[in-house]
């Protein structure tokens, strides 16, 4: 945790050194220190190119600001020190602006927003959003380019707040916007779930599903935010790329391509969440994904299509004539998921391989269409629907491993993918892997296809760059204190003896009181054994003993809300 924390600060402060190493900031830049709200706009009236204004610690309410030049950083004194409630009102006018280290936790606006983007190549980095009434958080405006928001977390929007998404993205037909959201947290959503609208994320209207954003959406932590709304991420305009993500105790929430075409999602992680709907999109592709138990238990299902029949004759309002065409997943891998939804009537030139299955009980699919081409699949459990071939029946020995998550073993079936597939969408100056040169984890996968594995890892060594993402991986550095209790905790269970013999003991902390699972699965992936902890348990014992294992190697997995933890066990 402390080199993470570490690692954030140092990025912040090398990038500064950067710009003066690379003399991006004038010689006669300065460094403006103010303490209220007036001087703070009169230091961004006044200020020139490479400026940096820092606003004293402290708790400022009712809070307008404009920033108009370019070229300057606005910045806390101490990141997260800064605390701008009650009424804010901030408009980023110009470019290449850094607005870094605020916090904003009470407040009430009403239908307005709190920051409005109207500028390019502009940086909101390290902002806490929490409990603050506004329609909407960040609105990047139509026509700006190349805006990032990084860093964040945005949580606990009251249920009875204006709807609206927290970050908006709004496109242009003219200008294409290149903007990035990259390592924030979006977390405990509060409202009614469904269409609710208060989505985390919304790139476009369905207005604009014609406008080309090509907006990334990276690296970023989503946890709990069903009750906001059923898309986690509403994607509404064209070439989009979601990737690096991981999406986690949210089964009524869903990554959502919604109206715009030419969109993609590739290696990221739907764990205990719902995983990916597509309605009324064309030319989807779904690549490197990992689902387990996406879908279950709720409204939401792993994978879903949402067939919208085209008016005839098409209207200005509704001119397409045709959606739910070329829907694409290649190379995933589903584990134990709820059902998958393929929409019945309507979808056409639709595409499944390579994708590995492995479901306990109930069916895969649901809903069958006529307009899907299966190729090269491996699935272990019932399909739930009439394939002709595509799908092979075959145990594909799939494991738990140290990052949490089942993958391939030494007995799963390698280096037999099947090349009939369509090339994957490679959007104009996006790195999409559109090759599938790596896997989900980031190493290297062979480029001759035949010889790529099924699902969405290789069965192969090398670094690992992508893993399911935690809350310490995400969001301001400020807020890892708080992160950092439920880390504490999750460092302090340990297991012993190990190697164990007849028994082992599991050792909670004597202030973790949270509902956990066991589960422990051996080497090939199949539980053996499953064990509920209660609050009850531990108030009476923080020690779990389990018993009645086969000597051989162990991997447990101990999860509650909180915690995540993965401990290899030898029983000799």
């Amino acid at each position: 945790m402390n080199q993470l924390i570490s690692f954030k600060n140092y990025t912040f402060i090398i990038a500064c050194l950067l710009f003066n190493i690379v003399g991006l900031v004038p010689s006669n830049a300065a460094t403006i220190n103010v303490n209220s709200i007036n001087a703070l706009q009169t230091a961004c009236n006044n200020s020139s190119a490479g400026d940096i204004i820092v606003l004293a610690n402290g708790t400022y309410n009712n809070v307008t600001l404009d920033i108009n030049n370019n070229n300057i950083s606005v910045i806390a004194q101490t990141p997260g020190g800064v605390f701008l409630n009650v009424y804010g009102d901030i408009n980023i006018n110009g470019n290449n602006i850094t607005f870094s280290g605020f916090q904003f936790t009470q407040g009430d606006i009403g239908s307005n927003y709190l920051i409005e983007v109207f500028g390019s190549r502009n940086k909101l980095t390290h902002l806490n959003f929490s409990n603050y009434y506004a329609k909407k958080y960040i609105e990047i405006k139509a026509g700006t380019q190349y805006n990032e928001i990084s860093y964040c977390n945005l949580e606990k929007k009251p249920a009875d707040a204006i709807i609206g998404c927290t970050i908006q993205i709004s496109t242009s037909a003219s200008v294409i916007g290149y903007h990035k959201i990259s390592y924030c947290s979006f977390q405990n959503y509060y409202g009614l779930g469904g269409d609710n609208g208060n989505e985390p994320v919304r790139i476009g209207l369905g207005a604009e599903y014609l406008n080309k954003s090509r907006t990334i959406v990276e690296h970023c932590y989503f946890n709990n935010t069903g009750l906001g709304d059923s898309e986690s991420i509403s994607v509404k305009c064209q070439e989009n790329l979601i990737r690096y993500c991981t999406f986690t105790n949210q089964q009524n929430a869903m990554l959502c391509f919604r109206n715009g075409d030419n969109n993609v999602a590739y290696s990221n992680f739907f764990i205990n969440a719902g995983g990916i709907r597509v309605k009324e999109a064309n030319n989807i592709y779904c690549y490197n994904n990992y689902f387990e138990n996406s879908g279950v238990g709720s409204s939401a299902d792993a994978i879903t299509y949402v067939y919208v029949a085209p008016l005839v004759p098409p209207t200005t309002a509704s001119p397409r004539t045709l959606n739910l065409s070329n829907i694409n997943f290649i190379h995933n891998t589903f584990y134990n998921c709820g059902n998958m939804d393929i929409g019945g009537n309507g979808p056409v030139n639709n595409t499944w391989a390579n994708n590995i299955f492995k479901k306990s009980s109930g069916n895969l699919y649901t809903n069958a269409n006529n307009g899907t081409t299966w190729v090269g699949n491996i699935y272990q459990g019932n399909i739930g629907i009439t394939i002709a071939s595509g799908m092979t029946n075959a145990n594909p020995f799939l494991a738990l491993n140290a990052n949490g998550y089942y993958d391939l073993t030494v007995n799963s079936p390698i280096n037999n993918a099947n090349a009939s597939y369509p090339a994957i969408l490679d959007i104009t100056n996006l790195d999409d892997d559109p090759g599938l040169l790596f896997d989900i984890a980031g190493r290297p996968r062979p480029t001759t296809v035949t010889l790529k594995d099924v699902g969405c890892e290789e069965y192969t060594t090398g670094t690992v760059s992508n893993r399911p993402l935690t809350l310490a991986d995400v969001g301001p550095s400020y807020l890892m204190a708080l992160a950092n209790e439920d880390f504490e905790l999750e460092t302090k269970i340990s297991l012993y003896p190990n190697p164990a013999k007849n028994n082992f003991n599991i050792q909670f902390p004597n202030n973790y009181i949270e509902n956990s699972e066991i589960t422990i699965v051996n080497t090939n992936g199949q539980i053996v054994k499953k064990q509920s902890v209660s609050q009850n348990d531990l108030t009476k014992s923080n020690i779990i003993e389990i018993n009645g294992l086969n000597s051989g190697l162990y991997f447990v997995k101990i999860e509650s809300i909180k915690i995540s933890k993965v401990i290899k066990l030898i029983v000799q």
